[in-house]
């Protein structure tokens, strides 16, 4: 006789059926309980941005328009000049920020390494103290400081002597200063072999830039020729986008040709693909002159790293790779901030009452100078709670090992807090990013003069409730949600604490 199986007894169903029953009862108290905070995340947090994800696709004017257009915002966004010229000062601001949070860093350890309790608690609630004042407060305190007559950092620049030195680097209309003429005698070689070979000092930083990320491939043959021609097919799309008609079919299947290459570099490379994404972006602007120099770069790129691997043997390729990559990085930024940042003399330092907020030539350096000394109240909260972490057993082996302060910071303590530095680095891209606020009430709709002060997130806000192009001010929040998704993945995989 087979062993098959006998039937459950009556009895034995109901038990079932009645510990069923008794689950599901406590299961719907409990989802019962978080429906109501469910329907107001999906109402109030999801709906929204789905809405602005359709809405990107319309001419639209709330209460007035609403014409499904498709991706006419968006090529639009892609030829608009004002928008990208935004990034500009988006990415002096992140270099900028990257530098700023080590005061904060510094500031979080020293509190961190008061031996008294009582003396540490006190300096914590100083810290947190100014969390009370108002931002609106705190930026209209700051524009005050900036004002040419009565402002406290004319003041303290005349009263320092600073002022004076200022007005040696800066000269006057009749007689350039140091800054100008550097600019001027750098002129000629950004006309000629830069603008030639890449197009833009940008480009030479992109080109840098492709060197240092071919020089993560790896030694695997395979890997890098596939990786190779990926990376040149894709550096032809702003090429043939360019040459071809201008309208939505040709948009589309751009769009569709750049996310396969996407996906099969992906595949190849793993998380460095998120690193390509952003430099084809970046080269949308470094190269927008000549795209047919992007992809001999990127070419110039591959048989450089590819030359390099060949001759491994004598040589470390990696190492020499980033060498000339940093070299051609650090050349285009060296000429970035003095060959094209001050290239006029402001005249403004002669009378010693510069308009920091009302000149062109000021606008950036005032924004640089924002919020000294740098020491934010949530950062600094966060980097203390990854060091208090930090087990007691780590110091006293430090100490055993004859590690110093420095040391301690360096080797033990930031190496600790990458989780902390991840999220501050995430909190800090998004805020620059998307952030108008400061730039509203500072410079105004427009950015200040020349739109000097214009950032992707006042550009966005003017569009929408200035000019009232609310679906292209949709489009706009589209692509800098892309842009943020994609430093986050970068941030997640290679800032974190190595287990």
């Amino acid at each position: 006789m087979s062993d098959l199986a006998l039937p459950s007894s009556p009895a034995q169903s109901k038990q079932t059926f009645a510990r069923l029953l008794n689950r599901l009862k406590e299961l719907s108290k409990l989802y019962t309980l978080v429906l109501p905070s469910s329907i107001i995340i999906l109402l109030l947090g999801y709906y929204p941005k789905i809405d602005v994800v359709v809405k990107s696709m319309y001419r639209w004017v709330p209460g007035e328009v609403e014409e499904f257009i498709g991706f006419k915002n968006f090529i639009d966004a892609f030829n608009d000049p004002l928008f990208w010229n935004s990034f500009q000062l988006i990415f002096i601001l992140l270099i900028a920020n990257l530098f700023k949070m080590w005061p904060g860093i510094f500031a979080a350890v020293a509190l961190h390494r008061l031996m008294n309790e009582k003396v540490r608690y006190i300096f914590q609630v100083c810290f947190v103290i100014p969390m009370v004042i108002p931002g609106m407060v705190w930026l209209l305190i700051w524009k005050s400081f900036y004002d040419p007559d009565f402002g406290v950092f004319n003041r303290i620049l005349n009263a320092s002597g600073l002022m004076n030195f200022l007005h040696w680097l800066d000269g006057s209309r009749d007689v350039p200063g140091i800054m100008p003429r550097l600019a001027n005698t750098l002129e000629p070689f950004i006309d000629g072999p830069v603008t030639l070979l890449f197009a833009s000092t940008w480009g030479l930083i992109l080109s840098g830039s492709f060197l240092l990320a071919l020089s993560g491939h790896g030694p695997e043959k395979a890997t890098r020729n596939k990786a190779s021609g990926i990376l040149l097919a894709t550096s032809l799309i702003p090429l043939m986008v360019s040459r071809a008609p201008s309208n939505g079919v040709v948009f589309v299947l751009a769009l569709v040709v750049f996310a396969s290459l996407m996906f099969a570099l992906a595949k190849t490379l793993g998380p460095r693909w998120v690193i390509w994404m952003f430099l084809f972006f970046g080269s949308l602007y470094g190269f927008m002159n000549n795209f047919a120099l992007l992809f001999l770069n990127v070419a110039a790129g591959i048989l450089i790293s590819e030359i390099f691997h060949q001759t491994r043997e004598r040589f470390d390729a990696e190492a020499k790779i980033k060498i000339l990559a940093t070299l051609l990085f650090l050349c285009g930024t060296f000429l970035v901030f003095f060959a094209q940042t001050w290239t006029e003399p402001t005249g403004q330092f002669e009378f010693g009452t510069p308009a920091w907020l009302g000149n062109r030539d000021l606008v950036i350096p005032a924004l640089l100078f924002w919020g000294f000394p740098w020491v934010g109240t949530m950062g600094v909260l966060i980097y203390l709670a990854g060091l208090q972490q930090i087990s007691t057993d780590i110091y006293e082996a430090a100490e055993i090992d004859g590690i110093g302060p420095m040391g301690m910071l360096f080797r033990i303590e930031l190496p600790l807090i990458l989780t902390q530095v991840r999220i501050n680095l995430i909190f800090m891209t998004i805020a620059t990013l998307t952030g108008y606020e400061m730039f509203l009430i500072l410079l105004g709709p427009s950015g200040g003069p020349g739109n000097r002060g214009m950032v992707p997130g006042l550009y966005m806000f003017s569009k929408a409730f200035i000019d009232g192009q609310f679906g292209y001010a949709c489009a706009l929040g589209m692509v800098l949600f892309v842009i943020i998704l994609g430093l986050t993945v970068i941030y997640n995989k290679y800032v974190k604490v190595d287990k």
